[in-house]
């Protein structure tokens, strides 16, 4: 089986979860004996295939603009470049992969392309849907003409991939498509980066709580920092708060922190590298995701998998197969405060969850993502 692979993201090169994604997902193919031609857009650098049987190929985009820095760059140019992205893959897809027998789209950012080479070459198309545009914008002023790209994006592919059956649910209700065309593959944890083997001190009596992931909307940072002050406020002592990640809201957070009069008790990062990430994970105490809209969530089972006790949004989609997690609506700035305290005073009950939280997420394996994967492909070409 020979797939063509459209995808915006593929590292060291990635803005968030759909770049680890692209990696483990076609490296696990690979292994099962899938070949792939992989598109993205072109950058400085020669990306590395994780295999002998995979090509990546770089489509040229506009220039001057910084596609992976898209807090950095007017919007207007980012979507150009997209447009054009998508046009220049048709033509560069049509010299060199005649030979496919299916293509496989990520998002809405790559499925323009996918529905004209589909019309093209007569191939099934499989649209992987990581996350929608009510998401993205945490259902405040979504942009209309992204999600009649989606849309239509899913109403030509011949089956949809979703992260969760929360994203499932959203589809079919927002986007009118039949739940049959609908597949659900949930993402994995890479184990041999993210493993409660390091031994974790749940003893210790001073507490830092982590914020991981893209600092937008989305994700609720605001909320998190909101946290913060209320645990400040009850006077809590040795509780600090880390936020690792760039976005649009990074700049607003920080002040938010300072009007709160809390900037002390709350560090910003910025961007992390992949060493950064994990020394994030293993070196705080409470992982807090108050997502909006959050369609997955891999962050969620990196951070269970090193025995992080973890607390998340009702509205994050991986929460559904979780049992080891505390729950709460992202805007209970009471109730998160209060589970963060009762874990801060509970030892016992730390170490509980986050033993048991990293025993769960094993099931998590990119192995099974690709075989799921793999059945869908089949599936598509029966």
């Amino acid at each position: 089986m020979k797939c063509g692979m459209v995808g915006w993201e593929f590292p060291p090169f990635r803005a968030g979860g759909l770049g680890v994604h692209c990696l483990e997902l076609t490296r696990g193919l690979l292994s099962r004996g899938v070949t792939i031609d992989f598109y993205m857009p072109k950058t400085a650098d020669r990306i590395k295939s994780p295999g002998e049987k995979m090509r990546i190929l770089q489509v040229p985009v506009l220039k001057d603009v910084g596609i992976y820095e898209r807090e950095k760059i007017n919007l207007k140019d980012f979507f150009d470049a997209v447009h054009y992205y998508n046009l220049r893959t048709v033509d560069l897809f049509s010299e060199e992969s005649e030979d496919i027998d299916l293509i496989h789209c990520h998002d809405w950012i790559t499925v323009k392309a996918g529905i004209e080479l589909k019309r093209r070459s007569g191939k099934p198309l499989i649209f992987t849907v990581h996350s929608t545009e009510y998401d993205r914008s945490a259902n405040f002023f979504p942009m209309k003409w992204v999600i009649k790209i989606e849309e239509e994006g899913m109403e030509n592919a011949d089956l949809i991939i979703a992260v969760s059956h929360r994203t499932k649910k959203l589809i079919h209700d927002r986007y009118e498509i039949p739940d049959d065309k609908i597949k659900v593959v949930e993402n994995g944890v890479d184990f041999g980066k993210f493993w409660w083997h390091r031994k974790r001190n749940y003893s210790q009596k001073n507490c830092k709580v982590l914020f991981l992931g893209r600092v937008t909307r989305q994700k609720g940072p605001d909320f998190f920092v909101r946290v913060a002050k209320r645990i400040v406020e009850m006077g809590t002592q040795g509780c600090d708060f880390l936020v690792c990640g760039a976005g649009e809201m990074i700049e607003g957070c920080k002040s938010l922190a300072g009007e709160l009069g809390i900037a002390d008790r709350i560090k910003f990062t910025g961007e992390v590298s992949e060493e950064e990430l994990i020394s994030a994970y293993y070196n705080t105490d409470i992982y807090l995701l108050p997502a909006l809209s959050e369609p997955f969530g891999i962050t969620v089972i990196e951070a269970m998998a090193t025995g992080l006790p973890t607390i998340i949004s009702k509205d994050t989609g991986v929460g559904e197969s979780l049992k080891h997690c505390l729950e709460c609506d992202y805007w209970d700035i009471d109730e998160m405060a209060d589970y963060i305290i009762t874990l801060l005073n509970h030892r016992i009950l730390r170490e509980t969850m986050g033993r048991n939280g990293a025993r769960e997420v094993m099931r998590f394996t990119w192995g099974r993502t690709c075989d799921e994967t793999l059945r869908v492909y089949q599936e598509a070409l029966s």
